[in-house]
């Protein structure tokens, strides 16, 4: 089986900038931000491994709610998708 290349990365200093640009600079807010990483989180989920099922695990923040957008757009694709909420309640 082929190893897929790495994904790039940023540091929490980029992401908060590209954040602000996004938000101030492009006029793009976060309900926005969030369906567009999600749609595109499931497209990469199916490019690199064709799921047929998936677990998904969403928090509470910003990025449990791309986390959902990318589990819906799975199930409307066929993919058979189970989500787990998480809290910050211990």
């Amino acid at each position: 089986m082929r190893t897929p290349p790495a994904l790039p990365a940023l540091t929490a200093d980029q992401m908060r900038e590209v954040d602000r640009v996004m938000l101030d600079e492009l006029h793009i807010d976060l309900i926005q931000m969030m369906e567009n990483a999600g749609r595109n989180l499931a497209d990469l989920a199916q490019r690199r491994y064709a799921p047929a099922h998936v677990v998904v695990l969403a928090g509470p923040g910003g990025n449990g709610g791309g986390g959902l957008v990318a589990a819906r757009h799975l199930a409307n694709r066929g993919v058979s998708v189970r989500v787990v909420l998480a809290t910050d309640d211990p």
